[in-house]
């Protein structure tokens, strides 16, 4: 294992072992001593914990909970759950002819069970499974389905005994012996044995493929993300029943992991701020022990653990539920629920996790209580629904464990007789106009055909799987096909239709999300192909009788094809937002702009989509929807590919702004507190004032932190107010703080011909300190105005190459005339340039590709010599760099000056 990888581990689990560790090891083993009041035999030296009840503040605590908590809940909810309707299979996928034997938990099971030939394994009935097997898939487990494999995480027990001897015996069978860990990065070493006797593995953690590779001298290691069952995790019957406004939570309370709970307890506590009530289904209600015990404040919203099958519709009578990342620091491992919460219909709110924010930006991450109550209480019912459904689209088109399943079986060689072929759809029209080709051409769906109703055959028609009737007098949203084919997904319905539309603004009455007999109109209908025959389909005229539908919900449609008119009259804006956009519509739709509508001054921005030149068909589909739906929204497009940075958006933005007061906000970010309506309240209040900023918190792959810049200036000046910036700069080193925290006068940037660097990276930095020298008077205030996400994926500052140090140089040719100009440059050597190449540049060489590696390496070097004549002192790694460098020593350089 090298250096880097071994550093990249480290770094990603270390936060995670100091909290978790210990505590997930022995959770299993102390849960069941709990309920047996024994101690397993492997603990029988250590000291146990007994269990108290006697205890004086336990007696009390649990008599508390017996009188407050909802003990009833499930008896008197079960029948609307009952009512609800189930999946009725799915037309879409077949299951996959290849036979598994599996040892799994409860969900895993259920995540796979309908995928593929699934037979669950124990120690009594494996050998029974002699020559009927092609893979036996062995994934991490605490107890299995009921227990049958209690003990197996042991290395030491009986029960990882009999596992080794199942994977002998079917090895010797000929069947392939799958691996998968869902327990990673916490729980490696717990396993690693077992992945060790496997032919394939698979983890939910990218960040220990590599140390699988090296421990278990096996290529054949590779990434499994969780995902959806369509058949068990779907919206089937979500509006089928009279919604709940609480905010439902299932899970558990450990004391041992107070990170989580400080986080729990920020979201709690903001949703009942919201004026909502929570429902927490506790897990380990029977256990009466005080490690866990929810909080008093919490008791009256508590309910026994329920049935896992129960649990999936219980979900359904909520619009909202929060979910609990315990691994918040993997790209790719974070918890079920976000998956399947998604599926079943929820809009959720979480802590925070890297894999989430980056794959999943529409889950909700809460930081603080206020944002908690904002995001429940400024969103209307429309929206709340729209979000439901952008979430089952995101898991339904990406993310279903048919399509997990069809990875492994092309991992391990079994993918030619398995997948279904590609589904195509034949879309009709009346005929072919630019109308009609555009509404075509704007589908999600790739996988389709246009053609016109008089040159259509029965055996043309044969040869899709679905067909469809569009009308280029209505209008089709880019993702009304997708929508509609992810219904023959969970259902196994002839036909998939919007039985509740939009007429222009009136929504008609009818059924959503739940199983119909009646065809309104086959102009809003998708009809499976082999179902029907094409005459049939041709002659079918209105609200026709035809059995076995499904209707989905009603967006995506309307049966007037609405023109969308910019507003005839220019409206007074008070801030201009200037959000610089490039191929992150995802991000922009649901981070940025979600977090903008949440303030209270949102009417009276101007909000600048200025795209850079986007290639990316989501983000063109995204920052459209904006401008057509927001008239307070402006677009502007650059032509040809990106500049590779936002200093060219963020300077046209300025050009363009009409506001009297300017502000910047990147679409992977967010703006929390209503934070740009204080500033704006702050700098209403003072005419002087040309700047206002407040704090900023910064989540990364490693760590939370908080930027708190009004502590900064108030030990520095003993005021929140900045009158000499130069001197304030030099006091704390030229310490720069982030322009999205900033509300500034539109007049500072244009007066001063104030413009960032483009095309270079890091040009924020030298923008701040050049706008807070030109500034007659700063204040600084004590709110957190932004969330910066720093570990998006594709971020300047996240992907290195060879062109992050192509851009710096940009940015360092400019920045020392800069330090010239304002006469800094003595400070900035004296206090900022060695730390910062030091422990910016050099620490990033480690992870370049070797393929950069030099051109890396000459760039910096050219970047050092800007600044080689001004350094009175030099380090001795600027020494040995210059030695290095002087001997063509690029691997020397790598080695001994990155880490």
């Amino acid at each position: 294992m090298n250096i880097v990888s071994i550093d990249k581990r480290l770094k990603s689990i270390e936060r995670e072992q100091k909290t978790l560790q210990l505590s997930i090891n022995q959770e299993y083993k102390e849960i069941t001593n709990l309920k047996s009041g024994t101690v397993p035999q492997e603990n029988k030296k250590e000291t146990s914990k007994s269990v108290d009840s006697t205890n004086d503040k336990t007696k009390d605590y649990l008599d508390y909970r017996k009188r407050t908590a909802d003990e009833k809940y499930f008896s008197r909810i079960k029948q609307l759950i009952t009512d609800i309707p189930d999946s009725n299979g799915s037309k879409f996928f077949t299951k996959r002819n290849v036979n598994v034997g599996i040892v799994a938990d409860e969900f895993l099971y259920h995540s796979f069970k309908d995928v593929a030939n699934f037979n669950y394994l124990t120690a009594k009935n494996y050998k029974k499974y002699k020559g009927k097997l092609d893979i036996f898939f062995v994934a991490t487990t605490w107890k299995g389905l009921n227990r049958e494999w209690r003990g197996v995480a042991n290395s030491k027990s009986n029960r990882r005994k009999e596992l080794y001897e199942m994977i002998d015996f079917f090895k010797q069978d000929g069947v392939k012996i799958v691996f998968y860990s869902k327990e990673d990065p916490v729980n490696y070493d717990r396993f690693i044995d077992i992945a060790k006797k496997c032919d394939h593995i698979f983890t939910t953690a990218k960040e220990v493929v590599d140390d699988y590779k090296n421990e278990c001298k096996n290529e054949n290691v590779h990434i499994l993300e969780f995902g959806v069952n369509p058949l068990y995790h779907n919206p089937v019957g979500m509006k089928s029943v009279k919604k709940f406004k609480d905010v439902f939570f299932a899970g558990s309370w450990l004391n041992k992991y107070p990170e989580r709970q400080k986080e729990t307890i920020t979201i709690f506590d903001g949703v009942v701020d919201s004026g909502r009530d929570l429902k927490i289904i506790d897990r380990n209600y029977t256990i009466d022990h005080p490690d866990y015990f929810f909080p008093r404040k919490y008791v009256k919203y508590i309910s026994p653990a329920i049935p896992h099958d129960y649990l999936q519709k219980i979900h359904k009578l909520y619009d909202w539920a929060i979910n609990l990342n315990s691994i918040k620091y993997s790209e790719t491992m974070f918890a079920n629920r976000i998956y399947e919460l998604q599926a079943i219909g929820n809009v959720i709110l979480s802590n925070y996790s890297v894999g989430v924010n980056n794959k999943f930006p529409n889950v909700f991450m809460v930081h603080n209580k206020r944002e908690a109550t904002e995001i429940l209480t400024k969103m209307p019912d429309e929206e709340v629904y729209q979000h439901q459904i952008n979430g089952i689209r995101n898991v339904m088109s990406n993310h279903t464990t048919f399509d997990r399943f069809d990875d492994l079986l092309a991992k391990v060689g079994l993918a030619g007789k398995t997948q279904d072929p590609t589904k195509k759809v034949l879309v009709v029209a009346d005929k072919i106009t630019g109308s009609t080709k555009d509404i075509f051409e704007l589908q999600t769906y790739p996988h389709k055909h246009l053609v016109a109703l008089d040159s259509l055959t029965e055996e043309f028609k044969e040869q899709f799987d679905m067909i469809t009737f569009i009308d280029g007098n209505r209008h089709y949203g880019d993702h009304y096909l997708e929508d509609m084919v992810n219904g023959f997904k969970y259902t196994n319905s002839d036909y998939v239709t919007k039985d509740v539309f939009y007429d222009r603004d009136q929504l008609s009455e009818g059924v959503e999300h739940d199983f119909v007999s009646i065809v309104k109109d086959k102009y809003q209908t998708v009809f499976w192909s082999d179902s029907f025959r094409l005459e049939d389909l041709v002659n079918l005229g209105k609200n026709e009788q035809v059995p076995n539908g499904y209707s989905i919900d009603h967006f995506e449609y309307n049966s007037i094809n609405h023109v969308v008119e910019n507003p005839t009259t220019q409206k007074n804006y008070d801030v201009t937002v200037i959000v610089p956009v490039y191929n992150n519509g995802k991000h922009l739709l649901n981070k940025c702009f979600q977090s903008l509508k949440r303030s209270s001054i949102f009417d009276q921005m101007e909000i600048l989509l200025i795209d850079d030149g986007s290639t990316d068909p989501e983000t063109i589909r995204a920052t459209r929807r904006l401008y057509e739906g927001f008239e307070n929204v402006n677009l502007y497009r650059f032509d040809g590919s990106g500049s590779g940075s936002a200093s060219r958006p963020r300077n046209k933005g300025v050009q363009l702004a009409t506001a009297p007061y300017v502000t910047y906000l990147d679409p992977d970010n967010e703006a929390v507190n209503d934070g740009y309506a204080e500033l704006y309240s702050m700098m209403k209040q003072d005419d002087e004032l040309d700047i206002v900023m407040g704090n900023m918190i910064k989540l990364d792959n490693e760590r939370r932190s908080n930027f708190d810049y009004y502590k900064i200036v108030t030990n520095c000046l003993n005021s929140e107010e900045v009158i000499d910036p130069k001197e304030f700069l030099k006091a704390v080193n030229m310490r720069a703080h982030s322009i999205q925290t900033m509300l500034m006068k539109k007049e500072l940037i244009i007066d001063h011909g104030l413009e960032m660097v483009e095309s270079a990276a890091g040009q924020d930095t030298m923008f701040f300190q050049e706008l807070m020298l030109n500034s007659k008077k700063t204040k600084v205030i004590n709110l957190t105005i932004h969330i910066y996400y720093a570990a998006v994926a594709g971020s300047v500052t996240n992907t290195i190459s060879k062109k992050f140090f192509e851009k710096y140089l940009i940015l360092e040719k400019e920045r020392l005339p800069f330090l010239v100009r304002y006469e800094l440059l003595d400070t900035y050597m004296d206090k900022r340039f060695t730390f910062y190449f030091k422990n910016w540049y050099l620490k990033r060489l480690n992870r370049i590709s070797e393929v950069d590696q030099k051109d890396s390496i000459d760039t910096l070097y050219k970047i050092y010599d800007l600044y080689r004549k001004h350094l009175d002192n030099k380090d001795e790694r600027f020494k040995e760099f210059e030695d290095l460098y002087s001997k063509g020593d690029y691997e020397g350089i790598i080695k001994n000056l990155s880490s």
